[in-house]
């Protein structure tokens, strides 16, 4: 039986019924192997992709921070630790590597308003102005990211 339409959904149909009521055994062993070669396709497909995206995250990490670190600099940027301090005036203290002294980074809320990193990019400017703690000079932040440890 052949069905000449415009309609190639319903046609296929017709054409797989017709097949199916003259030779069912063949018919059936035609769809066990194309869902079997479509299950094994699918499965196939989604665990190199995975492989393939776990190994890319890791060697991506590392080459990005070499390069996060060079261009951070290059930017201008410092590398800085903020820790939390005791004192009620100035209450978190930013070390900078390339300095030795504390600095007390007076618009640091305006920058994170949750958790505040430990380990930062950031540029600064000293500020004129009288220092709210004894330990640390006063300076504001111009640019501040947070830092991946490295």
């Amino acid at each position: 039986m052949f069905v000449a339409r415009n309609d190639f959904p319903l046609w296929i149909l017709i054409n797989f019924y017709d097949l199916y009521r003259k030779q069912p055994q063949i018919m059936e062993n035609m769809l066990k192997l194309v869902s079997f070669i479509l299950l094994l396709s699918t499965f196939n497909c989604a665990s190199s992709k995975q492989e393939a995206s776990s190994q890319d995250a890791t060697t991506a990490k590392t080459e990005t921070a070499v390069i996060n670190a060079k261009e951070m600099i290059d930017k201008g940027f410092s590398k800085g630790t903020i820790t939390s301090s005791k004192s009620q005036d100035c209450p978190y203290i930013l070390n900078v590597e390339q300095y030795k002294d504390n600095l007390d980074p007076v618009n640091l809320g305006e920058f994170f308003k949750g958790d505040i990193p430990d380990q930062v990019w950031v540029k600064f400017a000293s500020l004129r102005m009288p220092s709210r703690c004894d330990t640390a000079r006063p300076v504001n932040i111009l640019e501040i990211s947070k830092r991946t440890a490295e």
